[in-house]
Parts: C-alpha cells; structure tokens; sequence
C-alpha cells in the first residue's frame, strides 16, 4: 500500500509496482489523494488514476487499484468508465475502492466541495449504488439527489471488486450491501468487533496500515529510528514507539510479526494491505514477502 502523495515521483509508483510483482504480493494499492496529508506543500504528489493505468501497462499479473478513491473526486459514472478503461488494459486486474472522502484541504485546493459528514455520507451511498449496478449489469439508469447516470458500458466493468473503506457504522452497513470487501484501517481488537457488528453479509473483511518488520531487534530498533528521522518525529524513541503501539501497526521480528498476522485473523480479518512511506526500502518488503509466505 503505497503513499505518493508524499512525495513520491511517478516512476517511484511503477518501481513498486514491478517489485512487488517480483516479490509475489498479490496486490499493489496506493491512496488517491490530491495533497500531501502530512500538511507538507511543495513535493511530488502523482496522480492516482494516471498512475494506475501506468501499472496496468507495466505489470502482466498482479492487482492493484486505488484504496481508496473518495467519490467527490470525480462523477461515479465518470470513474466507473475510467476502471472500465483501466481494467481493461490490464487484462482485468483492477479492484476498485471506494470512500467518502475525509482531507478537506485537499477539496478546498481543488475547488471540490466539502460538505459536512451527513452529506458527505449520503454522496457516496448514491455513488455506490451506480457503479454497484454497472459492475452487475454493465449498464445504469439512475437520477438522485446528487448524481445522475444514464450510461451503458461494452468495456470491462462486469466483475470488477468493489472495496470499501471506512469505520463510521453506516459506511460499513452500505459496504454489507454493495461491496465485495470491506477494508479497515489498524483497529484494536475491541474496535474491529464492535465495528464488525455492523455488517450484515458475508463481505471479504481486510485491513491496511503501517508496519515494521526486522530480522532482530537492533535492526528493528534502527528502521523505526530511521522512519522518525524521515517524517520529523522530534519526540523520544520511547515516546514514538508507545505512540506506534497506541496506532495499532504491526511490528516486530519476523515470528512476532507472523504472530501479530495470525492473531488478526482470528478476529476475522482475512486479508492486509502493507503501508509503506519507504517503497523503496526492498529489504523490508522482501523481508516481508518471505515472511507472509512462511505463514501456514
């Protein structure tokens, strides 16, 4: 799971990408956000979508996609033809997320607006209820409160996933309805039950998040000094770390990783997606990679 807005360039995205085809990970995802949402200005912020058609051109099997797009972006009917487009090139391969959207900076630097949560909300649920019939039928005649679509589609839409992201309960009742997963980011055991209470079918649940794996502990000890170096943490490696901890990521040796794996699936969570702010730190990924398919 990748973060361009920070600062990453294009060819960084592609390079990912053709590692992690190359490392055997089942998916390369990246965020799509207009602005860096550390509050940073002025660096390299690619695209979401131009970057993904990139991987689909670059890659031959691996799948990937965005997690997740915020429908305000773009008309549904608009994005649905560009996943049409997308997954199209890449033989199918495309998985489509889906959210309500949440950095309002980025809205008011683009002109987009931003309406409160409540509006937000419902936004997307027309949203999804669009592109939720063009995956079925190809086609969609529809006319809400905010969007209207009357389109029909002969290009690969039929079939592609749908994931949703989000923790407030409506979003994940609406993911019980019209998605095919539904993607949370770090809970604590507590929270991924109380949560999950509010799905009503049997949706592939995932989770993303941050994560840090080492083959000991001084090594570990030296990437996560290395991550406060990079993004300015000015608090002590004792305070970062509680603060890691109190975040829920994922860390540690690579049997206490597997562990941690282990442990959240037993809550029920059946798939994850990796952040990284480092993707080109191979060593870790590849550490990663081995150690995921070491987990029986």
């Amino acid at each position: 799971m990748l973060e361009p807005q920070e600062g990453l360039l294009p060819e960084d995205v592609i390079r990912a990408a053709r590692l992690s085809e190359k490392l055997g990970f089942g998916y390369i995802l990246r965020s799509d956000h207009l602005l860096p949402t550390s509050g940073r200005r002025g660096i390299s912020s690619p695209e979401c979508w131009t970057t993904l058609g990139a991987i689909a051109a670059s890659t031959n099997k691996i799948k990937f996609g965005p997690l997740v797009s915020p429908v305000g972006f773009r008309n549904p009917a608009l994005l649905a033809r560009m996943a049409t487009t997308v997954n199209s090139l890449s033989k199918g391969r495309l998985q489509l997320g889906l959210g309500a959207g949440w950095y309002e900076d980025e809205y008011k630097a683009f002109g987009i607006p931003f309406p409160d949560f409540k509006e937000r909300r419902n936004q997307f649920l027309e949203a999804l209820r669009i592109i939720r019939v063009l995956v079925d039928e190809g086609k969609v005649n529809f006319d809400g409160r905010y969007f209207s679509a009357h389109m029909e589609t002969r290009l690969d839409i039929k079939g592609i996933k749908i994931v949703v992201g989000g923790k407030a309960p409506s979003i994940i009742r609406a993911a019980s309805k019209y998605a095919d997963e539904w993607n949370v980011f770090a809970p604590t055991k507590d929270e991924f039950a109380r949560l999950r209470q509010n799905l009503t079918s049997q949706v592939q649940v995932s989770q993303m998040g941050p994560f840090f794996i080492a083959d000991n502990h001084d090594t570990l000890k030296q990437k996560i000094i290395g991550r406060m170096k990079s993004v300015g943490v000015s608090v002590t490696y004792d305070d970062y770390l509680k603060r890691l901890r109190s975040r829920n990521v994922i860390m540690g040796t690579t049997r206490e990783f597997s562990d941690q794996l282990k442990e959240r699936v037993g809550w029920g969570i059946s798939k994850f997606y990796f952040q990284t702010l480092e993707p080109n730190d191979e060593e870790s990924i590849g550490l990663l990679a081995d150690t995921l398919k070491s987990i029986s």
